[in-house]
């Protein structure tokens, strides 16, 4: 027997056992992916059970029952109620009242050292960070030098004043001088004419004639000197006028170059706490930059002055208005309840959620309150609303919520339809009140949320169900 017969006859066992096996492996992978589709969503694959559905009924009625809180406004606001019937609640943000303060950096330029930290008190004045100031340093000293060499220049300039009045007051005494000369040359020519023809020569009287005429141009001459020494003069004012008027533009450049060099040590403008801190060495900040807080250094508020940001459902605003009763809670202090009064209301609504801004002032604030703190609110009617324990004819409005008699199961039990459309059993309180086939609900329900009519029998806890409203 050969060796090739050998090895070819011990081999093909093996063969023939791993392609016999190998077909387990997909059919494995595929297993698990089943039992992994069935596990996640085997109650999606199977049919949901379809049930008529039918809204909660929610009115708005007259209510003259007394007030269920406590008529003591005047407390510190720990466990004290205000005055007034509890009309409804809504959550909200704790924010500064009215608004954030912005400090920005006035000019361009890199953060040098920053002095505050997030959550710290500050004062007005208090310095905040500084910029890198070099380049500011040496444009100040550029103006200052302009304006010194200028003003040099000036007093240099004004120098000609002093020698154009010296050669004024030369050229004045010139004109006198010419005219006594004139004066003299007429008197000699008069008295020439006066002499008999012939007594002297006629050469004699001409040269006394030209003497006059010579006279008379030297004094012309010198009366033209002085309107031109007076021009020079008058010249001279107007440019020191002009240069005082560039003293003044560098002055202005000065006056930029020092605030320039002031700005970058950016100060507090008002006492409050550090909201948020943009600002860190070597971190550059920026004007007219697409990012709106490319150049704030801070975000300050008033501790004492917070206000909180209420979106109230708009079938709970009916019942909202300006100077409305609020208190609030928080998780942080869930002892103590802040009183507030709604300052005003938002002129638009959320599409999305379905509701209206509220803006309610914070009349005792804590100082461990923070802007975005959670908050509940509770919204009480008017003073006018706390009087009708005293006044029976002084009605508030209330949400009341009905629901049809037959979607109520035995011992008050009833089945809702959850946003991921499962039937989820609950149990409510009910009034005596029956208006069209509907039971009044005290509690346990809400506005908006539907119920499954009969039958019930087929309904389970987390049963998926097809809701068919009913027409």
């Amino acid at each position: 027997m050969s060796l090739d017969k050998i090895t070819s006859t011990t081999d093909a066992p093996i063969a023939k056992r791993q392609r016999s096996l190998a077909w387990l492996l997909p059919i494995g992978l595929l297993l698990g992916f089943i039992v992994i589709l069935i596990s996640l969503f085997g109650d999606r694959l199977l049919p949901a059970v379809e049930v008529k559905t039918a809204r909660v009924v929610t009115l708005r009625k007259a209510d003259g029952t007394a007030p269920t809180q406590s008529p003591d406004t005047t407390g510190n606001g720990k466990g004290q109620l205000l005055k007034g019937q509890l009309k409804f609640q809504a959550s909200g943000w704790i924010e500064p009242d009215p608004y954030v303060t912005y400090v920005p950096a006035l000019i361009n330029g890199v953060v040098k050292s920053v002095y505050v930290l997030e959550g710290q008190m500050v004062k007005q004045g208090d310095l905040l960070t500084t910029l890198i100031d070099d380049d500011a340093k040496l444009d100040l000293i550029e103006a200052q030098q302009n304006i010194t060499s200028l003003k040099a220049t000036i007093i240099a300039h004004c120098k000609g004043i002093d020698i154009s009045n010296a050669e004024l007051e030369a050229a004045k005494n010139k004109v006198v001088t010419a005219k006594a000369q004139l004066s003299d040359a007429l008197d000699n020519l008069r008295r020439l004419k006066r002499i008999e023809d012939g007594a002297i020569p006629k050469q004699q009287l001409m040269q006394a004639a030209l003497k006059v005429e010579q006279q008379q141009a030297v004094l012309a001459e010198s009366e033209t000197e002085i309107p031109r020494i007076q021009a020079r003069l008058e010249q001279i004012n107007e440019e020191r006028l002009a240069m005082d008027s560039k003293v003044d533009q560098l002055e202005t450049v000065r006056a930029r170059a020092q605030l320039a060099l002031d700005r970058t040590k950016i100060t507090s403008p008002a006492d409050g706490m550090i909201l948020h801190l943009h600002a860190a060495p070597g971190k550059k900040r920026m004007l007219d930059m697409d990012d709106p807080k490319s150049a704030v250094i801070v975000e300050l508020y008033d501790p004492e002055k917070l206000q909180a940001r209420v979106d109230v459902p708009l079938n709970e605003a009916a019942g909202l208005m300006v100077g409305q009763h609020v208190e609030l809670l928080t998780d942080l202090l869930p002892e103590t309840i802040f009183k507030g009064k709604v300052t005003r209301i938002t002129g638009e609504a959320d599409l999305q959620r379905n509701t209206l801004q509220a803006k309610i002032e914070i009349t005792n604030p804590d100082p461990r309150l923070r802007p975005e703190m959670l908050v509940r609110a509770k919204f009480f009617g008017s003073d006018d609303a706390a009087g009708s324990a005293s006044n029976p004819s002084a009605n508030s409005q209330r949400l009341s919520i009905y629901v049809p008699e037959s979607a109520v199961a035995s011992s008050n039990l009833v089945w809702v339809v959850s946003p991921d459309n499962r039937a989820i059993s609950r149990t409510v309180k009910l009034g005596t009140e029956v208006r069209d086939g509907h039971r009044l609900v005290i509690s346990g329900l809400k506005s908006g949320e539907q119920l499954i009519l009969p039958p019930h029998d087929q309904l389970d806890d987390g049963a998926r169900v097809n809701p068919q409203p009913e027409n």
